[in-house]
């Protein structure tokens, strides 16, 4: 038996609990706390100074009472324990960390002056030990141990923290997934409550309106009536088409054949009609520009492009309208208008839903008319793009596959066009 030490009543570390630089050089790789438990300083500066090249958190007591309480305060990688120890020796402080569940399973290594016996040795094991060391120890060996245990504590703090951040992020990707599905409930119901009221307004104002014996002053009031249920037809099929866009898959497009061109003059005319003041010019390097699309969705994407540079140009300058075609397998279309430049810090977010221009439409829009347009012309296989400078203007770029890539659209020969 070793002579009886002086008992340390709290928990005292006779190593430096600051945080030590690891052997790769890094202070920030993560590190394993070691517990030391041994009655003789000496031995502890010893063990210490054998576990120094680890780049460990090295904790040393005194004491069985003191390794309970810092078992009881931190994590640890290990413990190394000497046997004989006044008071709470190390085989019943052993036994002690084996009935907590948290401790269950920590590797203990005795180091021990005591004789071979094979009884004294067992008794160890059966007391939690994993490994069993007589002194002196050879440092080598000591060290190759405990790298052991250390780099299997810190590989199942890594897959905790992983298994942390997965929970985490399915946590927030059902709640992203609730909060899609309820957007998605909450437009379909909203677009269809308002529809069927909206569709009897307009039909009573429509009717009123095709009276010929009809007062002025009433014709008039019928007339607002009248547009203004067309806006909000608008901004329902606006909201729609966005829910769609952003969570339900993409805009579906149903594609057929189609003159893009003659598409052009239609829409063209309709808006010389509803705004004679402004002039549009066209230049189509062909009559006719074939080719296979959805027609309905190409006219919201061109109309709502024309809309804008009426829009958003002064009122003594024409807006111009450009199609023409490359090779066999893709065509073009641009929309131009003069004025000043659209600001820089707004270019890159400018086919962002909610995002409106400054000019007299900015009211009434939603900022939603660029992003919807952009993902038709995606569905489609094609590109997109705007370029604003003093010297050209403003000009929206469109490229389409001459065919509607809809399940294909990585092969598409405008995708390179907006790099």
């Amino acid at each position: 038996m070793k002579p009886s030490g002086p008992r340390t009543p709290v928990l005292a570390a006779v190593s430096d609990a600051s945080p030590r630089r690891s052997t790769d050089g890094s202070s920030d790789a993560p590190r394993a706390r070691i517990l030391l438990v041994d009655d003789t300083p000496s031995n502890l500066l010893a063990l210490e100074a054998i576990l120094e090249p680890l780049g460990q958190h090295v904790v040393s007591v005194r004491s069985g009472d003191e390794a309970l309480k810092a078992l009881l305060l931190d994590e640890y990688a290990c413990v190394l324990m000497d046997v004989q120890m006044p008071g709470l020796d190390g085989l019943e402080t052993a036994r002690l960390v084996r009935t907590r569940e948290r401790t269950k399973h920590l590797p203990i290594i005795f180091i021990t002056a005591l004789s071979r016996e094979a009884a004294y040795v067992t008794r160890g094991y059966e007391y939690g030990a994993v490994d069993y060391l007589l002194k002196p120890v050879d440092p080598d060996i000591l060290r190759a141990k405990v790298s052991v245990f250390v780099e299997l504590y810190l590989r199942g703090e890594k897959l905790r923290e992983q298994a942390l951040e997965l929970a985490e992020r399915r946590r927030v990707e059902e709640e992203l997934q609730r909060a899609t599905e309820l957007e998605q409930q909450l437009v379909g119901i909203v677009g269809h409550d308002i529809r069927t009221p909206l569709a009897a307004i307009l039909t009573t104002a429509n009717a009123q309106l095709s009276r010929e014996a009809l007062p002025e002053g009433q014709r008039k009031a019928f007339e607002r009536v009248a547009r203004g249920g067309e806006r909000i037809q608008g901004i329902v099929d606006q909201l729609l088409d966005f829910t769609r866009a952003r969570v339900g898959g993409g805009i579906p497009v149903v594609p057929g054949a189609g003159d893009l061109n003659e598409l052009c003059r239609k829409l063209v005319d309709e808006l010389r009609a509803a705004r004679p003041e402004r002039s549009i010019l066209c230049d189509f390097v062909r009559d006719s520009l074939p080719g296979v699309w959805d027609l309905d969705r190409m006219a919201q994407v061109v109309a709502n492009l024309l809309d804008n540079a009426l829009k958003y140009s002064p009122r003594d300058t024409p807006v111009r309208l450009r199609t023409y075609e490359q090779g066999v397998d893709s065509v073009y279309l641009e929309v131009q208008n003069a004025g000043a430049p659209i600001p820089a810090q707004l270019l890159p977010t400018l086919f962002e839903p909610f995002r409106r221009g400054d000019g007299p439409g900015k009211r009434e829009s939603l900022g939603l008319g660029l992003y919807i347009a952009r993902s038709i012309v995606e569905a489609h296989g094609g590109t997109l793009r705007v370029e604003s400078t003093p010297d050209v203007g403003t000009i929206f770029s469109l490229c389409l596959p001459r065919q509607a890539l809809v399940e294909a659209r990585a092969h598409s020969l405008c995708a390179p066009l907006t790099a």
